[in-house]
């Protein structure tokens, strides 16, 4: 059986807007049912977040809002075996065109470790 790779999680705000967590949660994953993000995101970097390596593949997801839910800043990211990751970014909504979502991944001796990037558009 292969395992399928931790996930470590930094989440980077770049605006001075703060973003509410609306919502996350881990499919398929055989060692996590729920990630712990912060309520809050306000302008910075957050890390330490992290899922652990799992049985099977696995898909987290998690959706912040600038603005009280008209729009939604989404993440799902799926994973498999070793170094099997598709992020898809997902913004929807109002202000959407406002946001520019990016990731960074890196493939590391302990799974993967990607930077999540919440922008204002220019």
């Amino acid at each position: 059986m292969t395992t399928t790779a931790a996930l470590m999680i930094l989440l980077t705000n770049s605006s001075s807007q703060p973003l509410t967590l609306k919502s996350s949660k881990v499919n398929g994953s055989s060692s996590a049912k729920s990630i712990d993000l912060p309520k809050t995101l306000n302008k910075g970097t957050y890390g330490g977040l992290e899922l652990p390596a799992s049985d099977t593949p696995y898909t987290a997801e998690w959706v912040y809002t600038p603005d009280d839910g008209k729009t939604l800043l989404s993440f799902t990211t799926s994973l498999s075996g070793p170094t099997g990751i598709t992020i898809t970014p997902s913004d929807t909504g109002s202000s959407a065109s406002k946001w520019q979502l990016a990731e960074g991944p890196t493939l590391t001796k302990d799974g993967w470790s990607v930077r999540y990037y919440y922008a204002p558009s220019s």
